[in-house]
C-alpha cells in the first residue's frame, strides 16, 4: 500500500488529518499544483484533498488526476458544501464527498473502503489478465491439436 496525498491549505486542518491518518502513511501537500506534483511522482494509493485552495483548487487537480489515473481513489472535503459541487466532484470521479468539520470516524470508514475497492479492481484486473493467458492457451492448444489430428487422417 502506498501513501495517502493530503492537499489542503490550511495548516491546522492539514495537520489534524495526518495526526489521523497516524496508521497509514501520508504525503502533505498545501495545494492543488503540489498535490499534482506528487502524485506524478508516483507511490500515492489515495488523495484526500479540500476543494478551495489556493493555486490550484481541488477540483482542477481531480480532473488533472483523472487524466492521468482513473483508478486511485479520491476523497473530496469541504468546508462550503453545495449540490452543484458534490454533484460535479462526484461526476469528475471523486469516491465520496465530506463536509468540514470532518467526523473522523467517517473518514477512516471511507479511507477503508477506498482500500477495499482498490483491492478488488486489481484482483479484477489480475483475473482479466489470467483469463486472457488461459483463453489464448486453449486456443493454442486446440489449433495444435487439431493440426496434429489432421496429420493422422
Amino acid at each position: 500500500m502506498g501513501k495517502i496525498l493530503v492537499v489542503e491549505d490550511d495548516n491546522d486542518i492539514r495537520d489534524m488529518l495526518g495526526e489521523t491518518l497516524g496508521m497509514w502513511q501520508h504525503e502533505p501537500a498545501k495545494h492543488g499544483k503540489e498535490g499534482l506534483e506528487i502524485f506524478s511522482k508516483g507511490g500515492i494509493s489515495l488523495i484526500l484533498t479540500d476543494m478551495r485552495m489556493p493555486v490550484m483548487d481541488g477540483l482542477t487537480m481531480l480532473k488533472k488526476i483523472r487524466q492521468m489515473d482513473k483508478t486511485v481513489p479520491i476523497i473530496v472535503i469541504t468546508g462550503y458544501p453545495s449540490l452543484n459541487s458534490a454533484m460535479e466532484s462526484l461526476s469528475c470521479g471523486a469516491d465520496f464527498y465530506l463536509v468540514k468539520p470532518i467526523n473522523i470516524t467517517d473518514l477512516k470508514i471511507k479511507i477503508e473502503k477506498c482500500f477495499q475497492k482498490t483491492g478488488m479492481v486489481r484482483t479484477i484486473a489480475r483475473l482479466e489478465k489470467s483469463n486472457k493467458i488461459l483463453i489464448w492457451l486453449l486456443a493454442a492448444g486446440f489449433a495444435a491439436g487439431f493440426a496434429a489430428g489432421a496429420l493422422f487422417m
